[in-house]
């Protein structure tokens, strides 16, 4: 099967749960025999780092460059330089672009398959700028394409009810976690550069609007601030009227900002008292997988996808409920608690792989080519 994965995400994201879903999808399915794998990475920031397996891409087109010639190169030349290689492919069985395109209904000679991630810019529309483009190139994709994958069965829900999809175009195929298989920090360095002298309760990602960060810092504000640090791992440094907040609550001291590596993230997750994830909504949400299976306890929201991922294996709270988020941080200060938990979190982890996705995933290219 001749499989093709172009560029679009890759030169939008240096990092980001998107281009790790490709290219952990990628590099698996590279691996099957049945498999002919093509990557057009074009002119590209990811830092992930696909060239690296690149013996086992039939081919391989790409070139890193610095964020400073971001603009010139990608914008202008990867277009181009991806018509001219696609032209030239001859037989290729399943085009898999990497986000959504405007001009697929050019690129016939093959099956189409597309990821739908979420459907946060339908939903949240007043959370982007007008001049953005991602819903008008999704609803393109969605009618070009032959086949669907959507991350979870809220998204399914979600795109059947907004852009009526026949159910039959729709797989459903789950993300893994990338971080299980990596060896932490020694962390007693960070500890002490940050004169970290409390456990801390985790909050990973961009905080922004619908991931509900403020209900996080009430609640942190009003009921822990004594108790816990709060580490705000990733999501850009604290905005002003962030840092406005956090000195009227008198928390500068006390809620840290971090940015790092898997390795150092993986880190914080083992040391963490607990993961909480208050989003109002996601269509997957990776981080509460994270941080199951590296033994952090998970307290998330109970609302979209999120009871998918989490299961029994953290706490379900009312994401519009300072009370029910308290009680859940509460809940867990009993040591029995906390310990039965991380065990159910190792279980309901197990149920998500890559290696799951990439087999899932192929057996999509195989039923629509078949």
């Amino acid at each position: 099967m001749n499989i093709l994965y172009d560029y679009s995400i890759f030169h939008l994201q240096r990092y980001g749960g998107i281009s790790r879903y490709f290219y952990e999808l990628i590099n698996r399915i590279s691996l099957n025999k049945e498999a002919s794998i093509n990557v057009f990475e074009g002119f590209h920031i990811n830092e992930y780092g696909l060239s690296g397996n690149k013996n086992n891409f039939n081919l391989y087109k790409g070139y890193k460059i610095p964020y400073i010639k971001y603009i010139y190169n990608v914008v202008k030349l990867d277009p181009i330089w991806f018509r001219m290689t696609y032209s030239h492919m001859g037989n290729l069985d399943i085009f898999h672009p990497t986000y959504y395109r405007e001009d697929l209904d050019k690129f016939r000679n093959s099956a189409v398959v597309i990821t739908v991630h979420d459907m946060i810019h339908e939903l949240y529309k007043d959370q982007f700028s007008k001049y953005d483009p991602t819903t008008k190139y999704k609803r393109l994709s969605v009618n070009a394409a032959d086949a669907i994958i959507c991350v979870s069965e809220n998204t399914k829900k979600d795109i059947i009810r907004i852009y009526n999809v026949p159910e039959e175009k729709i797989w459903v195929v789950y993300h893994g976690s990338s971080l299980n298989k990596i060896k932490s920090l020694d962390m007693d360095k960070f500890t002490k550069e940050n004169s970290l002298k409390k456990p801390y309760l985790l909050y990973v990602g961009n905080r922004d609007g619908y991931k509900n960060f403020s209900l996080l810092m009430n609640v942190y504000a009003a009921h822990f601030a004594d108790d816990f640090n709060l580490l705000c791992f990733g999501g850009g440094n604290f905005k002003e009227t962030e840092l406005i907040l956090l000195t009227k609550y008198n928390l500068l001291d006390k809620v840290i900002h971090v940015n790092g590596s898997d390795d150092f993230l993986a880190a914080l997750y083992k040391k963490a008292f607990c993961l909480i994830y208050p989003s109002l909504y996601e269509g997957f949400g990776i981080p509460p997988l994270e941080a199951m299976s590296l033994g952090c306890p998970v307290i998330a929201s109970n609302t979209s996808s999120i009871p998918e991922v989490v299961g029994n294996g953290g706490i379900l709270f009312d994401p519009l409920s300072e009370e029910d988020l308290t009680r859940s941080i509460d809940s867990l200060m009993n040591h029995r608690s906390r310990s039965r938990l991380i065990l159910k979190g190792f279980q309901q982890e197990k149920k998500f792989s890559w290696d799951k996705t990439a087999s899932e995933t192929f057996n999509v290219y195989k039923s629509i080519i078949s």
